[in-house]
């Protein structure tokens, strides 16, 4: 038992020789787990448990039936270390009895010697663990030690950079630099700002602004990475690098992510200026259509370097909030004009971006190319009529009309002039509107009191019905309604309102009072 001490051995040879000794069988064996017995090998019997457990650590029979058992304790120096339960169909001899207690001493023995090399080997592989996790720590600190010391530099050479005259061109420079990489740098609305190519790689032209819907690696081709720069979550631009096999370490992570810090204070430093001077140019924007002093209005106007000497007109643009591009309506507008070579003050209403711009621009593609900028086509503009610079509060108005009126037909997006209102502009231009709202009611009344009682669409069927020339299958499409409810709202209209349809007079009264009634609505004027 002593030579190679295992609980499993010792167990083994101790049930051997008593069996040996005495012709007992060994229906159960028990080893101390903690302070407890706990049966070790045997078919389990509760009963049997209890017995061994009430004799406490004492050897003696156990009263159970007719045969004869007996609990063998196995104890050293004081402490129980296992037990036998030994079974025969008669009680052994007193010799064989004192040799079984004899059997007892070295097997607690080689039980207790089992257990500590047992603990000895579970403390060591402990230690040993220990050991590696502390080799482990070592080795991490060691790294995070040198990539602390690398990151450092790559800080150092992005502050000094930025610390030049042209920060962010030098700071393009010392990234590609540090990353031995091609990278570019575009603002928000995708313009280059600066370049440093290696090893042959040209500018790309084909970079796009980033969209909040889409990740910055599918942002450009795929030999191109992109991080967004961005301040107080406004987008201010983004850093490309060339990256076609996504191959960069964490150091080039680290510096990518740390120079978009630094450029990203140098672009909000710009964007400080710019908005100073938009601040003076919406301002100026706002007292012009309010009708200020002109001499006041040339001088500042001056100062701002836009010629308020010839004619002006009014522009406003509504579109929808939030954008999907994630671009400011207010930085969109500027920049498209800015793109078209179109001077403008520019300023922001409650509902609208309002824009004094110099007369005789083209301003027929500016709808088409903010949808491109802002991703989406859910836009109106309206245009107002030419004007001086005294009399640009009557543009003001004139553009007012045409947005609502377009964002109240049936296309509500796109752009609208003043000057192409046509009958609209010779209905209203009587002063306050009394007489053209007197004829509105005239004709409309009746069906717009209707809809308001009932919650109808009388006065949109009668519209929809005018704008498709009388034709029963466009009329029902556009409404998504079948021609039988069609024909029953036609009829509906014919006895609330009690015109004829019919009457080519009616029928085109009826059509002037709907279109200057969407000019009038919500006190456009």
């Amino acid at each position: 038992m002593s030579a190679h001490p295992t609980t499993r051995e010792t167990l083994r040879l101790a049930g051997a020789s008593a069996e040996a000794i005495t012709g007992c069988s060994v229906p159960a064996v028990y080893v101390t787990a903690g302070d407890r017995l706990v049966r070790y090998s045997g078919k389990a019997n509760r009963r049997l448990d209890l017995l061994v457990e009430t004799r406490a650590g004492s050897s003696g029979v156990l009263e159970d039936g007719d045969v004869w058992r007996y609990a063998l304790f196995f104890r050293e120096t004081g402490k129980v270390r296992g037990a036998f339960v030994l079974q025969a169909a008669a009680e052994p001899s007193s010799n064989e009895m004192f040799m079984l207690h004899a059997l007892a001493e070295p097997t607690a023995a080689a039980l207790a010697t089992a257990e500590l090399i047992k603990r000895e080997r579970r403390q060591a592989r402990e230690l040993r663990v220990l050991f590696e996790a502390q080799e482990g720590s070592n080795r991490t600190m060691a790294a995070t030690i040198v990539r602390l010391n690398a990151h450092q530099d790559i800080r150092d050479s992005i502050v000094a950079a930025a610390g030049t005259g042209n920060g962010e061109a030098q700071i393009i420079q010392a990234l590609s630099a540090i990353t031995q990489r091609s990278i570019v740098l575009q603002d928000s609305f995708g313009n280059e700002r600066a370049f440093s190519g290696v090893s042959g790689t040209s500018s790309p032209s084909s970079m796009l602004v980033p969209d909040a819907q889409v990740s910055a690696a599918a942002l450009l081709s795929t030999e191109w990475r992109s991080t967004v720069i961005r301040s107080h979550r406004e987008t201010l631009g983004v850093i490309g690098i060339f990256d076609p096999d996504d191959s960069r370490s964490e150091d080039d992570r680290f510096a990518v992510e740390y120079a978009s810090a630094m450029i990203a204070v140098e672009l909000a430093h710009h964007r400080n200026v710019a908005e100073v001077e938009t601040r003076l140019g919406r301002d100026l924007a706002d007292d012009l259509v309010a009708g200020a002093g002109i001499v006041d209005a040339l001088a500042r106007a001056e100062a701002l370097h836009f010629d308020l000497s010839g004619s002006q007109r009014v522009v406003l643009v509504s579109w929808e909030y939030p954008t999907p591009s994630g671009v400011e309506i207010g930085a969109a507008v500027r920049h498209e004009l800015a793109a078209m070579r179109v001077p403008a003050l520019i300023s922001r209403r409650p509902d609208a971006m309002l824009a004094v711009v110099v007369d005789g621009q083209d301003l027929s593609h500016l709808y088409e190319r903010l949808c491109v900028l802002m991703a989406s086509t859910r836009g109106t503009i309206g245009v107002g009529g030419s004007a001086t610079a005294e009399d640009l509060a009557h543009s003001f108005a004139e553009a007012s009309r045409a947005l609502q009126i377009r964002a109240e037909s049936r296309r509500a997006y796109g752009m609208l002039n003043h000057d192409d209102l046509g009958l609209l502009r010779i209905l209203d231009s009587s002063g306050d509107g009394v007489q053209l709202e007197r004829y509105v009611s005239e004709w409309l009344g009746a069906l717009v009191d209707h809809d308001r009682d009932h919650r109808s669409e009388l006065v949109r069927t009668l519209g929809v019905y005018l704008d498709s020339g009388g034709n029963y299958d466009r009329t029902a499409d556009a409404l998504i309604i079948h021609r039988s409810t069609l024909r029953y709202r036609l009829g509906r209209i014919r006895e609330v309102s009690g015109r004829d349809l019919t009457d080519p007079d009616a029928r085109l009264n009826l059509h002037v009072a709907i279109r200057a009634r969407a000019a009038l609505r919500d006190n456009l004027r």
